[in-house]
């Protein structure tokens, strides 16, 4: 074969490689975008440690997207001051002082939010939504969710488990789990409820709060989010992420809650990770 012909093939092979490339982005990895919805179709949600860094962060972003939110905190105030400062549109910030300077503080950016359903309760509240959100430290949330066990129990709840009990932390949580257990936080979690009327989903472990904005991601290149879990709660979480701007993977079922929990780092999870986004144009949002 002569240069001309060499040449030639050279240029469809790098044709066929964008090609390929673009129907990848078309298609993709991403879990199918569900129809669209009136608001008020919309599951109500609640967050447990929804003052924390990351909990008033998605408190805004999942308000300006239509959802009923409630703020928890141990006590109803302590939300309550933060949810006015958001509802008055001008977002909020906080600088995080004592061990965990330095981390990050909270950084909402001004929003409109005449529209939202934003509204402040304690940890007992957290039990009227359709959608409980863990997003507390991962030592916190049983003692929280066990407190509310008996006026969920049944009742078909849904549950986003956020908590990651390998994520160490300067001020000493993240330090693992038990070697002789499940070595994820969801399935304690659900282990512990024992209630098969809820539906479980995880989702949110790698995501850097400061990255969350009331309008979409901060970085809008890298824009997606990991979600596993049970069928009918994943379909609830990959429409909220949808629907605040981002874009959600759908890893697996609970099965696969050990291979997706934050702080678990390994060469072959980063290699993973690069294989995919070369290979399926993922970007997920690891605070990169």
């Amino acid at each position: 074969m002569g240069w001309c012909g060499i040449q030639s093939k050279l240029s469809h092979l790098i044709l066929l490689c964008f090609i390929t490339m673009a129907a990848s982005e078309d298609t993709g990895p991403w879990a199918k975008k569900p129809a669209d919805r009136p608001v008020d179709r919309l599951p109500s949600i609640s967050v447990i440690g929804g003052t924390g860094r990351m909990g008033v962060h998605l408190c805004a972003a999942w308000a300006n997207a239509g959802y009923d939110v409630t703020m928890c905190s141990r006590t109803k105030e302590k939300a309550e001051e933060i949810c006015q400062q958001l509802l008055s549109g001008k977002g909020y910030e906080k600088k995080v002082e004592g061990k965990n300077a330095g981390q990050g503080d909270y950084c909402v950016s001004p929003c409109d939010a005449k529209d939202w359903k934003l509204k402040a309760g304690d940890n007992a509240a957290a039990a009227k939504a359709d959608m409980i959100v863990l997003g507390t430290m991962y030592a916190q949330a049983w003692p929280l969710l066990e407190g509310i066990a008996p006026r969920i129990k049944g009742k078909g709840k849904v549950i986003l488990d956020m908590t990651n009990p390998f994520m160490k932390r300067p001020d000493g949580y993240g330090a693992g789990l038990p070697k002789d257990g499940p070595q994820a936080g969801i399935l304690i979690h659900k282990e512990k409820l024992d209630d098969p009327s809820v539906k479980w989903a995880g989702a949110y472990k790698h995501v850097l709060w400061t990255l969350v904005q009331p309008t979409g991601p901060k970085n809008p290149s890298r824009p997606d989010i990991e979600v596993f879990g049970d069928e009918e709660a994943v379909d609830l979480v990959v429409e909220m992420i949808y629907r605040h701007g981002w874009r959600p993977i759908v890893r697996g079922g609970l099965e696969v809650a050990p291979n997706y929990e934050g702080g678990k780092v390994s060469f072959g999870k980063i290699w993973g990770n690069l294989k995919r986004e070369m290979g399926k144009g993922e970007k997920l949002s690891v605070g990169w």
